[in-house]
């Protein structure tokens, strides 16, 4: 059961608002795939495991940079599965809607920030 507004549709934009699966696949991908990938990005232009700020993935990237990757997926598919399993009780939480909206928001200036360093690089 959710507390959200049935209004499915944002008036002002003519938007629909995203369901929450939507909501959290878009978390997901952007926090999974989008930061590996971005990451991988920036390292592969920059040649410079020191800029990631994250000391675990620089270890990582040190050692071994598809590690990135596993560890990646693993956390996504951890969060993912978690966000669903306790949907209704997300659901309930006020704001919950706009909570996962920015932080898949950070995410994607995480990510794109990593892929303008890489860029910036060549």
């Amino acid at each position: 059961m959710s507390i959200s507004s049935p209004e499915t549709r944002l008036p002002a934009l003519g938007l629909r608002k995203p369901d929450y699966v939507e909501s959290v696949f878009a978390l997901v991908f952007v926090w999974g795939f989008g930061d590996a990938v971005s990451t991988l990005i920036a390292l592969t232009f920059t040649g410079d495991v020191g800029m990631e700020a994250n000391p675990l993935v620089r270890r990582l990237l040190a050692h071994e940079p598809m590690l990135l990757l596993v560890m990646k997926g693993a956390v996504a598919l951890v969060v993912g599965v978690t966000l669903l399993t306790y949907r209704d009780t997300v659901e309930r939480v006020p704001l919950w809607r706009p909570w996962l909206l920015s932080v898949t928001c950070v995410g994607t200036f995480i990510v794109v920030s990593n892929v303008y360093v890489g860029l910036t690089a060549i």
